[in-house]
């Protein structure tokens, strides 16, 4: 289903400020008074463009200095700054549109836009983003090429199935919200080696981290698809003691594993023997969860090609389906299908920052078009921002 809603009536009822932050009583009061709520239908409202903005991803996430960060990639973030395989930028504002980005880092050490390495062919790419005590956590891994259209062909390398292909995963910090970060991972040398935990997310509880629900008060929650971009097969979740997530060490963390008798997760080493806790063959890529406190609700905006077969709307069709589930781990259950032509939405991301109090309001950051087809070239690859509002019932 699709609406269109008019943004001057979104804004002035979402009812959205700072104060709306996850302090553990009113979690406890929401969870009491909505319990068992679920989301029946989703309606997207009229997308803005940041301002000055270029590049795709935009993670996001809710620092404690009370701004957004965000990561892009194959950007040039704010103003023209950068031309790079990934780049950290800063959001001031109190709602959108209103926004204003700032360019914090160029991250020119991971290369160019789009520049490999010769020694295995890939480039670096940003996924996940997370502040956790007023410290920002990155994900990062290796990808295949994206195609770039030079006398109009193709160039670059893909998998024959036109899946954009990724592995070896690894997590960096900053201590200065991204003036700087911890050394480059050397090739080889990753956090979680392999395809299998390649894009991790972290799960997103609200400003500096503070969350309650599902052991967040204790433990950092990451999810990721099976190796791909886009059209992956199946999600797996990791997570690690917040006081041992800057070590970066790749043994403090640990998968679900599989399920007890109360389909409870069961905790384990090894990524690479994870079980997966949601599957969509050919229809999970990229992305991230977030919790919506004010429904005591976990949503996975999911996002995919439809048509890969078809060479024409290969990639200027796209499609998101978005899940919920009671907890990180499932049970996923879909509540919302929309597609997109010609913009292409991808990368869905939900800042918390701009989730309202009783949590059927919110934003999206998605990015499009990002072969540059659209008139005037390129304007949809950038960040975009889409109002949401979610209609609501008890199960």
């Amino acid at each position: 289903m699709r609406t269109t809603l008019n943004r001057r009536a979104f804004l002035s009822s979402t009812g959205i400020s700072a104060a709306a932050v996850t302090l553990a009583a009113q979690h406890s009061r929401a969870s009491a008074a909505n319990a068992k709520m679920r989301i029946r239908a989703a309606h997207l409202g009229e997308p803005v463009r940041c301002a000055k903005s270029s590049g795709d991803l935009w993670a996001a996430t809710w620092a404690d200095d009370g701004d957004l960060y965000v990561a892009s990639d194959d950007t040039s973030a704010f103003d023209g700054a950068c031309s790079s395989n990934l780049a950290v930028s800063r959001l001031a504002g109190d709602l959108p549109p209103d926004l204003r980005g700032v360019t914090v880092n160029c991250m020119k050490e991971y290369g160019g836009g789009s520049e490999t390495r010769r020694e295995d062919g890939g480039m670096w790419k940003a996924c996940g983003l997370t502040c956790i005590n007023g410290m920002l956590y990155m994900s990062i891994s290796r990808q295949l090429t994206c195609p770039t259209e030079p006398g109009g062909k193709w160039e670059g390398r893909w998998s024959p199935f036109w899946i954009q292909e990724t592995w070896d995963a690894s997590i960096i910090k900053s201590t200065d919200h991204g003036k700087t970060w911890s050394a480059m991972p050397r090739l080889g040398h990753a956090t979680f080696p392999g395809r299998t935990f390649s894009t991790p997310f972290f799960v997103q509880y609200g400003r500096d981290g503070q969350g309650v629900k599902d052991g967040a008060d204790r433990y950092v929650y990451a999810v990721s698809n099976d190796g791909a971009w886009n059209n992956g097969n199946w999600m797996t979740l990791g997570r690690v003691r917040k006081d041992r997530i800057g070590r970066l060490e790749p043994t403090d963390w640990e998968f679900v594993r599989g399920y007890d008798d109360k389909e409870q997760p069961i905790w384990g080493p090894d990524h690479d023997n994870a079980l997966y806790v949601f599957r969509a063959p050919g229809r999970a890529s990229m992305t991230g969860i977030h919790y919506i406190q004010g429904l005591d609700l976990y949503v996975l905006p999911q996002w995919h090609y439809p048509y890969l077969d078809d060479p024409v709307r290969r990639f200027k069709h796209s499609r998101f389906e978005f899940y919920q589930a009671p907890a990180p781990w499932g049970p996923w259950t879909l509540f919302h299908t929309q597609d997109f032509e010609p913009q292409s939405w991808y990368n869905p991301c939900i800042p918390g920052k701009f989730i309202s109090s009783d949590g059927k309001r919110f934003w999206l950051f998605v990015a499009g078009d990002f072969l540059g087809a659209a008139k005037p070239a390129r304007t949809y690859y950038a960040l975009w921002m889409v109002p949401v509002v979610l209609e609501v019932g008890r199960a």
